[in-house]
């Protein structure tokens, strides 16, 4: 196991990451993974590579109780943790937030894992560090930063033709490093309903490119200033309903977001740092449509988002038993879009403190205390507290513990949607300002043919907060196999979630959102972890979830629930047991891993099993690429219940093997080996994929750590 202690300023983290892993998010600055009193998962680079993965949606959806799930429109990628949908994740690269959520969450594809060094994974609220979003938990992928003159090139081909090329330089000088990134991702999409005009996800390419150099004035003082770029083209064809006729289309969609940031460090004395950043961002998409018919414009529309933030923040080393870290910022945050009602832009202010103290009182014991005051010109002020404790009974036994209090504030979105996407699967989004004003309309062209919840219950939202706790502990059974267990539970006030509010007669599904008063998620999380052989490692995850709205479950204690037998229309009350919870939430989930690496051949191979287990569909409903997406509620109790219809469970089996020569890699693999696919429910989910890759890497072998 590592040292309990906080990392001493000066050492510079050097000696420790010899013996074991490092990692940041967690507390905002460098700590051995082993001292952390919070549930943490981390996944480097070794890993990364030997799975075979290319983007992160790859490399999280294997984790234990990480969750990837489609859109609102059942396609693209976000991240569920602890049932939390992915709004509540936020996702960081080397410690600056990503953007660019215009339909709720992230696009996990657009990220490449090609420069990756770690992928760092928080559970449960870190709002006292990283205010809004981070309720559910947090994701920091750091990049990889050169330690000696190095370059690489990577290619990987496979099922849809797919091609993924990476190119990586990095040159280290005496007082300076600087490193460059670029890859290019293109593939022809794939198509799940060929009867259908179209495909499920149509073909597009892109381009990442990123960069950082960093200077060393003296020994005190670092300069560090890094960029990214992304860009993306979509070639669509599409069916479009317009007045109720299906038209065929066609045009491109576009995604763009680029980032700036510079850091500087300086070190005032061996005990106290101080590090000055400012981080700038945007994000734009456009689609634009034509009828195939006379090339008219059919469709158009587009979102901008702007994103700044300066901070300062400072570490005091007191001594070994005492760390205090202090932190205020800014940040100015803009959108622009067409999908919003009245088309003008929107801004928001948000002013911030952060301070967070560690106390190590025995070598065996470590307190971490924090919190966040966060001031916003719309949502104004929230308070996050957090309190987490470490105890080492023995090198064989840790328990782990934490507490705390995470928000999430209404954003743009949720208040100004007036957006119909007739492109994408048919479906009208409004926000709570317009929701109302906009059914009217609906009512008074005739275009309602039923309702699903009555617009007159929808009220103003307020912001989303969560009281968490997570108690844990790591257990070496026998030696080397080691047992990680974590139990959780989260009460969530004022839960805001996507709300079907009507259908309309084209078959249309419109949605909004609302405040579930009184929600909770609780389960346990577990992963065994045990070498076989030097070569060998297994591992097993499981969690085990329950996602509830609290507001059903007092209602049924009142025996105000009741749900219908379609067959032989009899009504009965609903029983506790008989509730499963929230939509698009599986009761169940695991994985089981075998990872074989060989230094000496060369050899390296995984065999990979991911399970879900069955999930209700409630807030995916409409028509995607021409499939009518059935709700899971049969029986028309407005809930989930055992006696509704579900989505089956199913596992995934990935392989992969790879041969290292020298500087030259090889590696083939297949990912779905079953070739399972739910063109309906599971839309992003392809089928069968089989690739091969080859990298060539250079460099100078006596500076590598």
């Amino acid at each position: 196991m590592g040292c309990v202690m906080p990392l001493r300023a000066q050492d510079d983290s050097t000696k420790v990451r010899e013996l074991e892993e490092v990692v940041i998010t967690a507390t905002r600055s460098e700590r051995t993974m082993g001292s952390l009193p919070m549930p943490v998962t981390l996944i480097q680079t070794p890993m990364i590579k030997t799975m075979g993965s290319v983007r992160l949606n790859d490399v999280l959806t294997e984790q234990t109780g990480l969750v990837v799930v489609p859109q609102i429109n059942g396609q693209g990628n976000g991240i569920q943790i602890q049932g939390f949908n992915p709004d509540y994740t936020l996702i960081l690269i080397d410690g600056e937030p990503l953007i660019g959520r215009y339909t709720g969450s992230l696009e996990l594809s657009r990220l490449t894992v090609g420069n990756i060094k770690q992928v760092e994974i928080v559970k449960g609220p870190s709002s006292s560090l990283y205010g809004s979003e981070a309720l559910a938990g947090v994701i920091n992928i750091i990049t990889e930063k050169p330690t000696a003159n190095t370059g690489k090139f990577a290619m990987r081909y496979g099922t849809n033709n797919t091609l993924d090329l990476n190119a990586t330089a990095g040159l280290v000088g005496s007082k300076w490093s600087a490193s460059v990134f670029a890859n290019r991702y293109s593939t022809d999409g794939y198509d799940l309903s060929p009867q259908n005009y179209g495909k499920t996800v149509s073909p597009f390419r892109n381009y990442t490119l990123g960069s950082r150099v960093e200077y060393k004035f003296n020994s005190r003082t670092t300069l560090s200033v890094g960029g990214r770029y992304f860009g993306e083209k979509q070639d669509y064809n599409f069916d479009v309903l317009s007045n109720g006729q299906s038209v065929r289309t066609y045009g491109n969609g576009k995604v763009t977001d680029w980032n700036f940031n510079p850091v500087i460090t300086h070190r005032f004395s061996e005990n106290f740092k101080a590090v000055a950043r400012y981080y700038t961002t945007q994000y734009s998409t456009s689609t634009d449509l034509r009828r195939q018919r006379d090339d008219s414009l059919t469709y158009q529309d587009d979102f901008n988002q702007r994103f700044s933030r300066y901070e300062l923040n400072g570490e005091y080393f007191l001594n070994d038993q005492h760390l205090s870290t202090v932190g205020a910022g800014f940040i100015d945050e803009s959108v622009n879009t067409s999908r919003y009602a009245n088309g003008r832009q929107e801004s928001q202010q948000t002013k911030y403190l952060f301070i967070q103290h560690e106390w190590t009182p025995l070598s065996a014991l470590t307190l971490i205390g924090g919190a966040r005051y966060d001031n916003n010109s719309i949502y104004g002020d929230q308070f996050s507290p957090k309190f987490s404790a470490r105890y080492q009974v023995s090198k064989q036994l840790i328990f782990k513990a934490s507490m705390g209090v995470g928000f999430k504030a209404p954003d743009f979105r949720q208040l100004y949607y007036n957006f119909n996407n007739a492109a994408g699967g048919g479906y009208t989004v409004l926000g709570t300002s317009v929701v109302k004003t906009r059914i009217q309309d609906f009512e008074r062209q005739g275009l309602i043919a039923s309702y699903l919840f009555d617009p007159a219950k929808l009220g103003n939202l307020e912001a989303e907060k969560s009281l968490s706790f997570n108690f844990g502990a790591k257990v070496e059974l026998l030696p080397s196999l080691w047992w990680d267990v974590n139990l959780f539970r989260n009460t969530i006030d004022n839960l805001i979630d996507i709300q079907p509010i009507a259908l309309t007669t084209a078959n249309q599904t419109i949605y909004s959102y609302r405040n579930i008063k009184r929600a909770l998620t609780q389960g346990v999380e577990t992963d065994l972890s045990y070498p076989i052989t030097s070569q060998i490692s297994l591992s097993v995850g499981y969690q085990l979830l329950y996602a509830k709205d609290r507001n059903v479950m007092d209602a049924i204690d009142r025996g105000e629930v009741f749900w219908r037998d379609p067959t032989t229309f009899q009504t009965q009350r609903l029983t506790q047991n008989e509730y499963f919870g929230l939509y698009n939430r599986s009761r169940h989930t695991g994985n089981f891993k075998v990872f074989y690496r060989d230094v000496k051949t060369g050899w390296e191979g995984s065999v990979r099993i991911i399970y879900r287990g069955k999930f209700g569909v409630g807030d995916v409903q409409g028509n995607i690429q021409g499939e009518t997406i059935p709700a899971s509620d049969r029986n028309n109790n407005s809930i989930l219940d055992v006696y509704d219809s579900f989505v089956p469970g199913y596992a995934l089996v990935n392989l992969s093997m790879a041969k290292q020569f020298d500087q030259l890699r090889l590696q083939f693999g297949i990912d779905n080996l079953f070739d399972y696919t739910n063109p309906i429910f599971i839309p992003n989910l392809p089928g069968r994929l089989i690739y091969g890759s080859v990298s060539f890497s250079l460099f100078e072998k006596s500076k590598i750590q």
